[in-house]
């Protein structure tokens, strides 16, 4: 039996971790309440920011009047709160504990603080992310990914993640796999969607231009062939016509004599439709009917994703999303009614996907799509292969002839998968260990998904997962074979089946950090915070004030909450201090009131 065990301690040896970010440390809410004495009576989850912890006191830090249940702290993201149901101590924040609390002055008001600590770390605004591991890749396309990367100094991951998704475009609907051993009713096809995100200049289309090469020439060699073929059809046609119209004058000539009259020529035949497999800006319709045309399904490659993205919602585009939606599952139809066209049923619908992405234009479409909005129908959740590596920091002047003999050997297995049939597709299955190590592979992600603890868009991306190792699996084997050049079974060994997984665990830790940049706002927010101070934007006398920051309108700190949120990270932190006033607290202060001192330790920190 391979265990759980076997399959993470196989992953973590597979996909070492990054070390150029460093994980957030969060505020100790159990070392807080101890410090202070203050009594917990209950814990429990905070259902509407998952992960969150309420702490439940037994009375209120600011009335004892207001007892169990009416006050209470909060923990979610590493970022503390506090909250009291009564009206006399419903305006009071966290802030308002921390000044309960913190050591009151002789004097009327709290100068500069002298003892100050080093600020500690904040931390990477994204989590670290699995290194991309060229033993995962299946054998018949490593050297020539490798050497993609060495040339062009990118980090590999980038032609990884395209030529997996090339290789799904190649294949598409042309196989199957059935990942359980008897549900027939569950086949999966390995169309996959993906992306590769970085800043500009990090030569994302470069990358998606060379991966894609062997199957452009696929395209242009089938071009150039229905082109040939167009000539000769079209001479074709002028000799039927010829004999139509020679046929015509010889049958008038018969009927009118009383013969026999001669046979007719047969028809020509409709010309045969030229071959797609890769397709780029196309309209809703220009695609439904391309993929009428070619039931094998089709590679869409986009330069710019963002486009692709903002063109689907846009107003009067829901059909179009709709499609999408389902051609990704790959085995779905789609009807399409139009006045002049009338009615064009494709039975399925199939479509690979990969394109470029900007960090910052992600993170404006993530927004709407992990918080309940319009965008909010899974759409984000499918493209699988996603990755966003840590940039290098080295360069190294690299000229040299690419790897001609790496390339005709990719070149020769999209040749042989392209040529597969989608009218009777290859069906595979795991073998008995493969088999094994997906039920096992299977249960793990379940109970991750079902232990409530991930955001539901992340947990709504994992649960994808399910389709997604068993494609990698089958694309692994496909690809190796085809390079053998013998389909010699239908079968996926536990090779295969261990490197899916392994991709699996791998897309998990940057599929996270994708959703962190939406489901943790607050830590981006001090972290951009600290540089608009460093830069003298705001706090340049060495204090701020909540309503000196959010006024300015930036993104994520543009609102009371968000910058409030913002400067509660900075004081755990220890970049922060609220000056206090000695004894209570005026009633009816305005909010945004208190100033906070700028460590002066803070411009010294890289």
């Amino acid at each position: 039996m391979i265990s759980g065990e076997t399959l993470k301690r196989f992953s973590e040896s597979s996909a070492p971790q990054s070390e150029t970010e460093e994980n957030s440390p969060d505020f100790d809410m159990e070392g807080f309440l101890s410090k202070y004495s203050l009594d917990v009576t209950r814990r429990k989850p905070w259902q509407s920011h998952p992960g969150g912890t309420i702490f439940e006191l037994s009375r209120c830090p600011f009335n004892s009047d207001h007892n169990a249940g009416s006050a209470a702290f909060t923990l979610a993201g590493g970022v503390p709160g506090f909250s009291c149901k009564h009206n006399g101590c419903n305006t009071k924040t966290m802030a308002d504990v921390y000044a309960m609390h913190a050591p009151q002055a002789s004097s009327e008001r709290v100068g500069v603080h002298e003892d100050w600590p080093d600020p500690l770390p904040l931390g990477a605004t994204l989590p670290p992310v699995e290194l991309f591991d060229e033993n995962l890749l299946p054998t018949s396309l490593r050297k020539y990914i490798v050497d993609i990367a060495e040339r062009m100094q990118v980090p590999l991951d980038y032609p990884a993640a395209v030529a997996v998704v090339s290789l799904a475009g190649s294949v598409n609907r042309r196989a199957m796999i059935q990942p359980k051993a008897r549900d027939t009713g569950f086949k999966v096809v390995p169309n996959l969607w993906g992306g590769i995100v970085g800043r500009p200049g990090h030569r994302k289309s470069p990358v998606m231009e060379a991966v894609a090469r062997p199957l452009k020439d696929i395209q242009k060699r089938w071009f150039d062939e229905h082109a040939a073929a167009t000539i000769a059809y079209k001479k074709e046609c002028e000799l039927n016509a010829l004999r139509v119209s020679a046929w015509k004058q010889n049958a008038t000539s018969a009927f009118r004599n009383g013969h026999t009259q001669p046979e007719r020529p047969e028809e020509l035949q409709e010309q045969k439709k030229c071959r797609r497999l890769l397709i780029g800006d196309a309209t809703f319709e220009a695609l439904h009917k391309a993929m009428e045309e070619n039931p094998e399904g089709l590679l869409v490659l986009r330069d710019e994703l963002s486009g692709w993205l903002a063109q689907l919602d846009k107003p009067g585009r829901e059909g179009e999303r709709a499609f999408c939606l389902e051609a990704w599952n790959g085995n779905s139809g789609f009807i399409v009614d139009r006045i002049e066209r009338g009615t064009i049923n494709v039975p399925y619908v199939c479509m690979s996907l990969v394109g470029g992405i900007q960090p910052a234009r992600l993170r404006s479409y993530m927004s709407d799509s992990v918080d309940s909005g319009p965008g909010d129908d899974g759409l984000i959740q499918r493209f699988q292969v996603l990755v966003w590596p840590d940039p290098s920091s080295d360069w190294d002047m690299v000229d040299r002839e690419p790897d001609v003999d790496a390339e005709k050997q990719v070149s020769r297995v999209y040749g042989r998968l392209v040529e597969l049939s989608a009218d009777q597709p290859i069906l595979f299955r795991f073998a008995p260990d493969a088999q094994e190590l997906f039920f096992e592979w299977y249960r793990e992600v379940e109970l991750k998904i079902r232990r409530g603890d991930l955001h539901d868009a992340l947990a709504a991306h994992l649960s994808k997962y399910v389709s997604l190792m068993p494609s990698l699996a089958l694309l692994f084997a496909l690809a190796d074979q085809a390079a053998a050049g013998v389909w010699s079974s239908q079968v996926v060994c536990l090779d295969h089946a261990k490197k899916a997984a392994a991709w699996c665990h791998y897309l998990e830790s940057h599929a996270r950090r994708v959703y962190s940049t939406v489901v943790s706002p607050q830590r981006r927010a001090a972290a951009d915070l600290v540089e608009r101070i460093k830069r003298g934007e705001v706090g340049k006398d060495g204090t701020v004030a909540v309503r000196e920051i959010y006024r300015h309108g930036w993104s994520g700190l543009d609102t009371h909450d968000r910058a409030a949120a913002a400067v509660l990270v900075l004081q755990d932190h220890d970049w922060l201090r609220e000056l206090v006033v000695s004894g209570p607290r005026p009633s009816g202060g305005r909010r945004g009131s208190a100033r906070y001192q700028i460590n002066p330790k803070a411009a010294r920190r890289a």
